[in-house]
């Protein structure tokens, strides 16, 4: 009888590490979440001289850090998320009696195409649309201090590689363009675009 039961357990023991592994090496599909860092660079199409143009050329016109956080859901070749994207803020002096600050912020629904989503490494492109929330504000020692905001619809385009750490952890290498609309600055508006470059982690839940 003993040995029946030592059999029994060591069934239930074996059946136990054989369900185990499976899960462990099974491909995952279902909501994840994920995490991005990296640099980001605005652009400002103006080419008019004056306070303007100094403010593209020493405050938005800047590399600077970004960082998002996402949640969302993955389903074989394709995932879908709503990201929030924050970009730090840029600063600089436009003038000998002047200087300005900008910064930007979205809200993102972006779709993913994964190529081979369950190989070790995958190529990827993706598209957004959303909204970013824009504040450029101008200290003038002289006069007054302005400040301009604008929410304005943005879309973005992308592509990069995914690395499988394991079936539920995945690391991303990307690659990202905004258009993020436009800024009234002085004489008229002005279009504002990004570029992002960026190092990820996703985990399916």
């Amino acid at each position: 009888m003993t040995k029946i039961n030592n059999n029994i357990l060591s069934l239930f023991a074996a059946t136990t590490i054989a369900l185990a592994s499976f899960s462990a090496f099974a491909e995952c599909d279902g909501f994840y979440i994920a995490g991005r860092a990296g640099y980001a660079k605005y652009e400002i199409e103006d080419d008019r001289s004056g306070v303007s143009q100094n403010v593209s050329d020493y405050v938005v016109d800047k590399k600077r850090f970004i960082a998002s956080g996402a949640l969302g859901y993955r389903y074989e070749h394709f995932r879908a998320e709503f990201e929030y994207v924050w970009r730090d803020r840029n600063s600089g002096a436009i003038a000998d009696f002047a200087d300005a600050k900008f910064k930007s912020q979205s809200y993102m629904f972006v779709v993913y195409y994964d190529f081979f989503p369950y190989s070790w490494f995958t190529p990827f492109v993706n598209a957004g649309i959303g909204w970013t929330d824009h504040s450029l504000t101008i200290n003038n020692k002289v006069a007054t201090r302005e400040k301009m905001d604008a929410t304005n619809f943005t879309w973005s385009l992308g592509a990069g590689i995914s690395a499988k750490i394991t079936n539920r952890w995945n690391l991303d290498v990307g690659y990202r363009y905004y258009d993020m609309g436009s800024l009234d600055m002085y004489n008229g508006d002005t279009s504002v675009t990004d570029q992002e470059v960026y190092v990820g982690l996703r985990y399916v839940l």
